[in-house]
């Protein structure tokens, strides 16, 4: 066990009034099994886990939606066993609803295209996924990773089959269409909510808004892949939006650059309710892209807790 025992210790209990799992969504399909023969087989539906704090404080629940190659675990716990925003917004007063992706993780993926010479037709494209390499990519020659962790960041990730044809196409922030019809019913459920997005998971929340505009309150987007097109829309709501970047952003790229902080700041001065929180601006510096697993992750869901606490602000809620 690679984590130590105190860090379990560290904070007080954390009172729940609520905690489900649950799936949204999917279609059942025949296929022929050669072990059980014909069988409906439920794909692309999506987990969804759901907490709720004894004391809540915010009145809409609170959607994370995680980024390509990745999972819910994202939000749950950080590769050097600290608590995630899941519980860390739930201790604040916040009710947390963490998904995994269609077609990824807990969302019951249909495993035979990870061999492209069974790809369906249904699939996007053949399954990718990556090396724990990756996560020394975002941490930009630095970041505040757990270092000494990759094995525990590695094994988290999973095959997406969204990513080929995004990069072949040159987008590649781009989310797997088929992610986006579950997520649409989830928001149906909840009535109103608010998107917290990171890195791939930025499209999918600007094009489940578009979808629903009248039903998501605000959104986060954690160093979105893709700014534009989505929240340059026209059809884009006028809703609160806060984008969120770390530190040491190449200056040239086809996603997560300069560029695209500049993009947003231009909108920003055309939408009055679009705010940009570059973070080394703030005197908070050498964060990569994985902004809720770094070693000041509390301190960032703290800061973003506060902004959505000024845009809604009321009394606390009632047990």
């Amino acid at each position: 066990m690679f984590v130590s025992k105190s860090l379990f210790f560290a904070m007080e209990p954390l009172s729940i009034s609520e905690f489900e799992s649950f799936y949204v969504g999917g279609t059942v399909r025949q296929v022929e099994q050669k072990l059980f023969g014909r069988q409906n087989q439920v794909s692309g539906a999506m987990y969804v886990q759901r907490l709720v704090p004894k004391h809540r404080r915010f009145p809409f629940p609170v959607v994370f939606i995680h980024g390509g190659m990745h999972t819910g675990v994202t939000w749950e716990t950080t590769p050097d066993g600290r608590e995630g925003w899941q519980t860390l917004f739930a201790r604040a007063g916040f009710e947390t609803l963490v998904i995994d992706q269609a077609w990824r993780g807990r969302s019951a993926p249909d495993l035979s295209g990870l061999n492209p010479a069974l790809e369906l037709q249904e699939h996007v494209g053949p399954a990718f996924t990556c090396g724990y390499e990756i996560g020394m990519h975002f941490a930009r020659e630095g970041g505040r990773f757990s270092d000494g962790h990759w094995k525990h960041y590695g094994s988290q990730l999973w095959p997406d089959f969204g990513v080929p044809s995004a990069m072949a196409e040159g987008t590649p922030g781009r989310s797997d269409p088929r992610a986006l019809p579950p997520l649409v019913e989830l928001i149906d459920r909840l009535g109103l909510a608010v998107l917290v997005t990171h890195s791939q998971g930025g499209h999918l929340g600007w094009q489940a808004t578009l979808a629903r505009p009248q039903k998501v309150a605000a959104i986060i987007a954690i160093e979105p892949g893709q700014t534009c097109p989505g929240l340059d829309d026209p059809a884009f709501p006028d809703i609160p939006v806060r984008l969120v970047w770390g530190d040491n952003l190449a200056e040239t790229g086809a996603a997560l650059t300069i560029s695209d902080v500049q993009q947003a700041k231009a909108i920003a001065t055309r939408r009055p309710r679009v705010s940009v929180d570059w973070l080394p601006e703030n005197d908070i510096k050498g964060n990569g892209h994985m902004l809720m697993m770094e070693d000041n992750n509390a301190e960032i869901a703290a800061r973003l807790q506060a902004w959505l606490l000024q845009q809604f602000p009321s009394e606390p809620l009632q047990e």
